[in-house]
Order: structure tokens, then sequence, then C-alpha cells
């Protein structure tokens, strides 16, 4: 078992957000919730990563609870909407970031990663020359390099054309499962959801499932 989430529940200003929601995702699975935009799928996303405290239910991750933990200690990835990177670093500047607490930069990983993004030539390239699809090849690469037990992504393709966006999709895909990393997806493209997910439940059916 991946994570587990059970009766999660949270309110903004007596507006409910998230309603009992129930979640199980097994080892490399990757699952794509889909639903509107505005439905409160990026809360669950920034609950499962600790960004912000429910008001009820609990979190397990690989059988150890994340209800009292800092997002830094949860070992979770998140890639975003928008693509966050340090304007004044180049590509290779930006993965490395990955490694800012340790002394041991492993480079030959670090490049596998950057050639298995596609983003190898362009690791001296400064951030501003980018096209989306690549800075968020950047962001995904660095991500990976903090080997995380899980992955979030929100909606990081949905800025994209159409072609890249399949593209895109299929990539992530294809690395997740090499590296055997498990992963939440959230979007509200049917299409996109097929190319990514191996299991689509929709918003609607999370306070349906039930956690035995």
């Amino acid at each position: 078992m991946t994570i587990e989430i059970q009766s999660l529940t949270l309110a903004y200003d007596e507006n409910l957000i998230l309603s009992d929601c129930n979640l199980r995702l097994t080892e490399g699975e990757i699952l794509v919730i889909l639903g509107p935009s505005g439905c409160g799928k990026t809360t669950l996303l920034r609950a499962i990563a600790g960004f912000v405290k429910p008001d009820f239910g609990s979190i397990q991750l690989n059988g150890r609870s994340l209800d009292n933990l800092q997002p830094e200690e949860r070992n979770i990835g998140m890639l975003l909407q928008r693509p966050v990177l340090f304007p004044h670093k180049d590509v290779l500047g930006n993965i490395l970031f990955a490694y800012r607490k340790k002394k041991d930069r492993k480079m030959k990983e670090v490049n596998e990663i950057m050639q298995d993004m596609g983003i190898y030539e362009m690791r001296n390239q400064a951030i501003e020359t980018l096209s989306g699809g690549e800075a968020q090849r950047v962001v995904l690469a660095r991500a990976l390099l903090t080997n995380p037990e899980l992955l979030l992504l929100d909606e990081p393709l949905s800025s994209l054309d159409l072609n890249v966006r399949r593209q895109l999709a299929s990539e992530i895909r294809a690395t997740l499962k090499s590296k055997n990393i498990a992963a939440i997806h959230v979007t509200h493209d049917h299409e996109e959801a097929e190319i990514i997910g191996d299991r689509i439940i929709h918003w609607s059916e999370l306070h349906l499932l039930e956690s035995e």
C-alpha cells in the first residue's frame, strides 16, 4: 500500500471543500482524479502534501501517518499548474536545487534523468528560453531527483497546447512507470486522464469509496 486516506474533511470559512474523502493507492499506481475546475482537487493535493491541514480524517503513506508531519518531512513531490523555476539559474542549476542539502551530487543520476526527460541538450540554457513543455520537464526532473514516495500532479499540462499535452502525458506516464513511482494526477481533461492513468475516478466518487 502506498497511500491511504480516510474520511478527509476540510472547510474554508464554513465552505465545505473536502467532504469525507476516502482513497487508496497501491505501489507504483498512477491514479487520475477527474473533475471540473474549482471542485477541490488542488485542495486535496495540498492536504496530502501538508500545505493545508484537514479538519478531520487521516493520511498514511507506506504505513506511516502524515497527520503531524511538515511538508518537507513527507517525501512527496508536487508539480503545479505553472512550473516554478529560478530565473537566475540555468536548466541544470534548477535541477540541482533538488540536491541543495546533499554534499554528494551524483551527476550520473542527474544526467540520466535529464536524458529521460529529453532536456540534456538544453542543460545550460536560460529558463526564459524554454517552452512551457520544456519547463515542466525541468520541474519533473527536479522532483524525481528527490526520490519521492509519491508524486502529486496538479494539472501541470493544462496550459500547454494539445499536441504537447498528449506527448508530455505519455512521457510522464512512461517515466513514472519505469521508476515505479506512485502518483495522483488531477485534471478536467478526459483524454489526458486516459493517457496517464492506470485508474480514473471522478471527484464526486471520492466520498463514496470505502477504506476497508
